[in-house]
């Protein structure tokens, strides 16, 4: 039962990654200033905000559906951008 009930509560923090955004925090900002990469992250946000508005399968989606596909748009900006995404267990770290 014991089993049943972590491998339960995994599997439900596993989905709460998709719900959040990850913001700068999922990337390495690399050799950029903090301004640089400050705005790089601003403007992808931005622009996974726009797809969202502009999607109409986002806009009938769930939140946890248009939160995954936020996440994918920013991803992708950022990655176009230069910037390698932390892993998973980095962004849990401090420092």
């Amino acid at each position: 039962m014991r089993a049943l009930l972590a491998a339960l509560a995994l599997a439900v923090l596993a989905g709460c990654t998709s719900i959040e955004r990850p913001g700068s925090d999922g990337f390495y900002p690399g050799g950029v200033t903090a301004e640089r990469f400050g705005a790089d992250t601003a403007a992808c946000q931005v622009q996974a905000d726009d797809y969202l508005a502009y999607d109409l399968k986002a806009q009938g989606g769930t939140r946890y559906d248009q939160n995954r596909l936020f996440n994918r748009t920013y991803g992708r900006c950022m990655r176009a951008r230069g910037y390698r995404p932390r892993s998973y267990i980095q962004n849990l770290l401090p420092g």
